[in-house]
This record gives structure tokens, C-alpha cells and sequence, in this order.
């Protein structure tokens, strides 16, 4: 059987992910929603404060007004996602393309509200429909972002702008530089609504929604997808490649919507519509499913190796950060625990869909996972102590997988010390 050349295939997919991560597009994208993710965590706080299932505390916060205030809150952070990533992704590309990151996102937001369908009173009142604002509009967001930008950035960097003579203040000949390309951007999407307008659709909206983004979210949400994704991911990683990085330029827009959506129905008190999303993959993969292995070598080592090893990697692992345990044992390019590194994840989430989907584990509200936030407690925000149980029982899965192959490399480890040890003392 020949042998694989592990080095040899790495380095042709390493100019592939390179490409990938180096995409002004995908940076842009992945920029702008990373960026927004403050205003998704606050959203994601009112909607846990709203919730607490504590009957004394829902009715005092309702006679003092907190509810409504919290309301509020939801209404313009989840509830408004697509106009809020929608700016943050054409301030960020705007800025890979070293133009006015500020101007562009204020473009942005006119040309989505352009395509968004309103309809306006007798009395000239105008009423703009917040079922496009949140998690249903947020690839629509993207689309209008990403389009509006690089029209404006083209025309822009083409010289097809007017210019003021040099004695005019930078300010003023900056803000007339953007005029051309501007309205270029501002006239397109209004022919783009009109367009649509003619259609049985009536709106971008709801085109972009039924062609595009519920067909990702089938294929984003569908647990085969995710299991296979989050499967090459490790596989990227134990190649040295950071694999989460990789996957979440591509499926962080998917996910995220997904998790509007569902932070949308638990906010409101609504049946939650998905099991998955990108708050299922991290309250059920945490630290590369590992904690486990990192809780065998602090206990059961015999080892010094792993026994130091575990003193080092537990702390961080248990609050999700796995670069420690990653590079530090190592688990990159070591043969010993490829199959419980690679293959792990994947048992986990599929675990975690098997009991959410029979109803034993209540779905996750789908708020946005916060760095540093340790297990458990991770698992107790996203809405029910059972959440936080089943990620402690799913440490104990990982250390009954992850015992054999560790329990081997610990012998060979603790017998290669204790000659070392003789040889010394002869």
C-alpha cells in the first residue's frame, strides 16, 4: 500500500485555503459580521433577560417597564440584523479595497432600504415591514452590501468622478469625489426594485429569501452537511490549518442567519425552527471536542509529558480555547489521536441532533457564542440547564473515545521516562 505523503498534499491545499482566507470578498463578509458580533451579543443578552423562567421576575419586569425596554432592544439588534450586517460587511470590503468604509455602509443601508418594499398612508405616513429586517433579510443584506460597494468602489477607483480643483478643503473634494459613483450604486438598485416590482415576487426580498438563502439554509442546516463540514474542518486543522477559520468563510453567513432567526422565535416566545446553526456547532464542539482528552492526562496520567501537559490545557479548554491543547501535545500531524481529533466533532454534534431532534434536550436559542464563556454555563445561556448537561455528558463520550489511544501514547510516553531515568542514575 503506498504511503501518504501528508506534507506533499498539504502543501497544494495550502495555496487553495490561502487564496480563500486572502479574498477581499470572503473578508469582507466574514469581517463585517465578526465586526457586528458586539451588537448580536447584546441582543442575545436582552433576549435571555427577557426569557429567565421565573414567573416573580417576568411579572416585575413587566409592571416596571424593563420588558418593554428589553423588547426594544431585541427589536433593534436581532430583530435588525440584516440592515446591521448589511452595513458592516460594505464598511469592511469597502476598506479591502482602501476606500471610505464610513460612506459605503451609509450607501448600503439607502440602496437595502430602496429594494425593501414600504407602503405609505393617506396621510403620507411610512410604514417599512420588520419581517426583512432581521435574520429573513440578512442575505438580501449581503447581496445589496457587496453589489452597492464594488459598483462604487469600480467607477470610484476608474476615475469616473468629479474633481475639485486643489484649493478645495480634502473634505469637500472627497465627499464629491463619491457623488458619480454614489448614484450609480442608488440608480441601480432603484432600477432593481422596479424590476422586481413587475415580478410575481414584488420585491428583492423575497426572491433573494426563496432562490437563495432558504436553499442554503436547507443545506447549512441539514445535519449530514454539518457533520461532513465540521469533519474536514478537523482534518484542515490536524494538517496544521486552522479548519474553523476555513469553514466560517464560507458557512458563517448561512449559520448566522439561521441563528437569527431562531434568537427571533425565542425572544418572542415562539416554537424555536431549527436544531442547528452556528449556536449548535459551538455549545456542542467545544475546544475541538477535546475537554475530555485534556481531563484524562490531567488525572489519569502517568507520564510527566501529560501529565504537565494536562495542568496546561485544561484551564483554557474548559473556557473553549483549544490552541493550547491543539499545538501544545501536539494533535497537528500526530498519528497517535488522528481518529478521535478528526472524527470526534462530528460524533459529538451528531449526539446532540440526535436527542435535540427526539425532544430529550430542548433546541439552543441560537445566541452568538461568546469567546471565553466556560462550558456549562455556555450551555445554560443558550436557554435550558439541560443544554449545560448534555455538554457535560458529552465530555464523558469524549473521554471513553479518546482513553484507548491516549492510555497508549501515556505508557509508551511514562517507559520511554523511566529508561531515561535508569540511564541517568547508571
Amino acid at each position: 500500500m503506498p504511503k501518504i505523503d501528508i506534507k506533499n498534499i498539504t502543501s497544494k491545499i495550502h495555496p487553495v485555503v490561502n487564496k480563500i482566507q486572502t479574498s477581499k470578498l470572503v473578508n469582507g463578509i466574514t469581517g463585517g459580521m465578526m465586526g457586528a458580533m458586539p451588537i448580536t451579543i447584546l441582543g442575545a443578552f436582552a433576549a435571555l433577560l427577557l426569557n429567565l423562567p421565573v414567573p416573580i421576575y417576568k411579572e416585575f419586569i413587566a409592571d416596571v417597564g424593563i420588558a418593554a425596554a428589553l423588547k426594544i432592544i431585541i427589536m433593534f439588534t436581532t430583530n435588525f440584523l440584516a440592515v446591521i450586517f448589511a452595513i458592516a460587511i460594505a464598511g469592511n470590503y469597502a476598506r479591502q479595497h482602501e476606500e471610505d468604509g464610513l460612506f459605503c455602509g451609509i450607501l448600503t443601508l439607502i440602496c437595502f432600504f430602496i429594494v425593501t418594499p414600504v407602503s405609505i398612508s393617506g396621510n403620507g405616513a411610512v410604514s417599512v415591514p420588520m419581517q426583512w429586517m432581521g435574520g429573513t433579510g440578512i442575505f438580501t443584506g449581503i447581496v445589496v452590501s457587496l453589489v452597492s460597494t464594488r459598483v462604487y468602489v469600480y467607477i470610484k477607483q476608474k476615475g469616473f468622478t468629479i474633481r475639485m480643483p486643489d484649493s478645495v478643503p480634502p473634505v469637500v473634494s472627497s465627499s464629491f469625489s463619491s457623488l458619480v459613483p454614489g448614484f450609480a450604486s442608488i440608480i441601480l438598485f432603484a432600477i432593481v426594485a422596479i424590476i422586481f416590482a413587475a415580478t410575481p415576487y414584488q420585491n428583492m426580498h423575497e426572491f433573494v429569501y426563496s432562490f437563495l438563502q432558504t436553499p442554503l439554509e436547507g443545506l447549512g442546516g441539514n445535519i449530514i452537511t454539518i457533520l461532513i463540514v465540521w469533519t474536514f474542518a478537523q482534518i484542515l486543522w490536524f494538517m496544521g490549518i486552522h479548519g474553523t477559520m476555513v469553514v466560517w468563510s464560507v458557512f458563517l453567513p448561512i449559520i448566522t442567519s439561521m441563528d437569527a432567526v431562531q434568537l427571533s422565535a425565542y425572544a418572542a416566545g415562539e416554537p424555536l425552527p431549527n436544531i442547528t446553526g452556528r449556536a449548535f456547532i459551538s455549545t456542542y464542539t467545544m475546544s475541538a471536542s477535546a475537554i475530555g482528552f485534556t481531563l484524562l492526562m490531567l488525572f489519569t496520567a502517568k507520564s510527566q509529558q501529560y501529565k504537565a501537559l494536562g495542568k496546561l490545557t485544561t484551564l483554557p479548554a474548559l473556557f473553549g480555547i483549544s490552541e493550547p491543547l491543539v499545538f501544545g501535545t501536539p494533535l497537528v500531524f500526530n498519528f497517535r489521536f488522528i481518529i478521535p481529533f478528526v472524527f470526534m466533532n462530528a460524533l459529538s454534534l451528531g449526539i446532540a441532533y440526535v436527542v435535540t431532534y427526539v425532544g430529550i434536550v430542548p433546541r439552543v436559542a441560537g445566541i452568538t457564542p461568546i469567546t471565553g464563556m466556560p462550558i456549562i454555563l455556555n450551555g445554560i445561556m443558550e436557554g435550558s440547564w439541560k443544554i449545560a448537561a448534555l455538554q457535560v455528558a458529552l465530555v464523558g463520550v469524549q473521554m471513553l473515545v479518546w482513553y484507548p489511544f491516549f492510555r497508549k501514547a501515556d505508557r509508551e510516553s511514562y517507559a520511554l521516562e523511566q529508561h531515561d531515568k535508569v540511564q541517568r542514575t547508571e
